[in-house]
């Protein structure tokens, strides 16, 4: 019995004097919400080897006996990093809004039309060369129509014939991209079939809802991840045609609005039902046209200059103009609406910006966009979910983030109060830990 007893010793000695070893941080006295599930898991220490997860332990039965560098969290909560799943990225805005998103909390960003300047870009965070970005997610190019929707400033694949578009997705992906993105002015047959082909090579796909499919071809199972809620106003509206002037813009956005102020409820219902049947995946990037009507936030953003490197986009967004038209507050309400019930059916959401549009400040804007859902009858813990556990089961198994467990990357956001009571809490940050630093 005593030589057991010596053994059981020995082992559990050697259990710790090992694990203190691995252990480079420890997260002391915190309160976990780890977002596999809607708890809080009180008076823990997260114990990080590396840029990992170690464990979690009770905070009672940890002893620092290994000089281990702690962080204090005592009453303070500790969640998951979050993610924005919509931004895009240029040379000129990138060295002050990287580093932006990281101040946020924001530990990873998908960037929403790709080029070899941001795929460098990403590849170089991968192998450590730039501490000061988060993780990136790429697209690839825009893949368009003819004329493409941004004219001459277009940089990918303009593709008008079906036969030509599984050679233009292989080609980006063989170039190194995520996913696809594909744009508004695809004619039917080549988005489509751009669609299908994405579906059966197991190529996630990402879209604006092109203007010249027809309604029955919206919502499918081959239909991709939809961007602001592109083409639900069109399905649902009582209009049977546009004004002149908004066909020839020939663009998703303006169609939408307009369709928007005339809706068909049951129309709509129909749109969100497909959307549950067929698992369609939604960022809605809510903040997108709310932000330009909340003139006192733009104000300050214009007197206070918020962030270094901002001002470069100041003169831009000013030149937009912010304050709400009858037009833009009323597609906004729909978008709430759209949202409330997708949400309400159990839909898949996603939290994004579409930063650097006008007045969606890098970081804040995300913490903004969590705020817009639980205005969208969202509860706090849902909200949370599509900045964290919704982006980690869109990335796919290999993402190791988005829940606070044994083995996943330790990206954290530690908060003075619990955002469960309070969604703007997330914007209460004492500490962003990434890649376990």
């Amino acid at each position: 019995m005593n030589k057991r007893i010596l053994i059981c010793l020995a082992l559990v000695y050697q259990f710790y004097f090992a694990w203190g070893q691995d252990i480079n941080l420890a997260i002391t006295n915190c309160n976990i919400i780890p977002m596999n599930s809607e708890r809080v898991l009180k008076n823990k220490t997260i114990l990080i080897s590396g840029d990992k997860i170690h464990s979690i332990v009770n905070s009672a039965n940890w002893k620092n006996s290994n000089n281990i560098k702690t962080i204090d969290a005592t009453n303070k909560f500790v969640i998951p990093a979050l993610v924005d799943m919509h931004i895009h990225s240029n040379t000129y805005i990138d060295n002050f809004s990287m580093p932006m998103f990281l101040k946020y909390g924001i530990t990873t960003v998908r960037v929403m039309a790709g080029n070899e300047y941001i795929l460098n870009k990403r590849d170089s965070v991968n192998d450590n060369l730039l501490p000061n970005y988060p993780d990136i997610f790429v697209a690839s190019e825009l893949i368009d129509g003819d004329p493409p929707s941004f004219g001459n400033d277009h940089l990918g694949p303009i593709v008008t014939d079906a036969s030509d578009i599984q050679e233009k997705i292989d080609e980006q992906m063989q170039n190194g991209y995520d996913f696809i993105k594909m744009y508004s002015r695809l004619n039917k047959d080549v988005f489509i079939t751009g669609l299908k082909y994405c579906k059966t090579q197991k190529i996630k796909s990402t879209h604006h809802m092109p203007t010249s499919i027809d309604k029955e071809d919206y919502f499918t199972k081959f239909t991709g991840e939809i961007q602001h809620l592109s083409g639900y106003a069109r399905f649902s509206t009582k209009y049977d045609t546009l004004p002149k002037s908004v066909l020839l813009k020939n663009y998703d956005v303006p169609f939408d609005q307009i369709s928007a102020q005339d809706i068909d409820e049951k129309k709509l219902d129909k749109a969100i039902n497909k959307t549950i049947k067929y698992n369609i995946w939604n960022c809605p990037t809510l903040v997108l046209f709310y932000n330009q009507t909340d003139t006192l936030y733009c104000k300050s953003i214009l007197e206070n200059k918020i962030g270094e490197g901002l001002n470069e986009l100041l003169g831009w967004w000013e030149s937009v103009g912010y304050g709400g038209s009858e037009e833009i507050e009323n597609y906004n309400d729909f978008q709430v609406q759209t949202v409330n019930l997708l949400n309400k059916k159990g839909a898949l959401l996603l939290a994004g910006t579409d930063f650097p549009n006008p007045w969606l400040v890098p970081g804040l804007s995300l913490h903004q966009e969590l705020e817009r859902f639980v205005a969208a009858g969202l509860s706090n813990f849902e909200a949370l979910k599509t900045a964290t556990i919704n982006p980690a089961k869109w990335f796919g198994k290999n993402y190791s983030k988005g829940t606070i467990e044994k083995n996943k990357q330790a990206d954290l956001l530690i908060l003075e109060d619990n955002p469960l009571i309070d969604i703007k809490n997330t914007t209460k940050i004492y500490k962003v830990i990434y890649k376990g630093k």
